[in-house]
């Protein structure tokens, strides 16, 4: 009993070391965190990260949105939009040319946002 208890233990421990090491397959591209009222203070509607796999499609968004910080690393540029298909221009939210910092920064707009784009600059 106590050999395969230690078994099971050393297994978990090899499988938790191997996995640390793995090369993540999407990587992190930034953050967002949306707020129903403008301002970037009331009606919090939590925290979202997007992932290369996220950019250059269109994501729609669980809830309608007034007002959001975003991250985003360098080298992408961030736009929010009235329409659910994005087929709309989009308002620019953030942009990160290659070399620059990783700005976060509240945007608020008059009418509700309901999806966004991510794209490579």
């Amino acid at each position: 009993m106590h050999f395969t208890a230690t078994l099971v233990g050393l297994a978990a421990v090899i499988s938790t070391a191997k996995a640390a090491v793995l090369p993540r397959a999407d990587p992190y591209v930034g953050d967002l965190r949306t707020f129903t009222q403008l301002g970037c203070s009331a009606d919090n509607q939590g925290v979202g990260t997007f992932t290369e796999s996220m950019t250059n499609i269109c994501n729609l968004y669980p809830e309608r949105f007034s007002s959001l910080y975003i991250h985003l690393t360098n080298g992408y540029v961030f736009r929010a939009h009235d329409e659910p298909n994005c087929k709309d221009e989009g308002n620019i939210i953030a942009e990160t040319p290659p070399g620059s910092g990783s700005p976060i920064v509240c945007n608020n707009h008059t009418t509700s946002w309901v999806a966004y784009t991510v794209q490579r600059l």
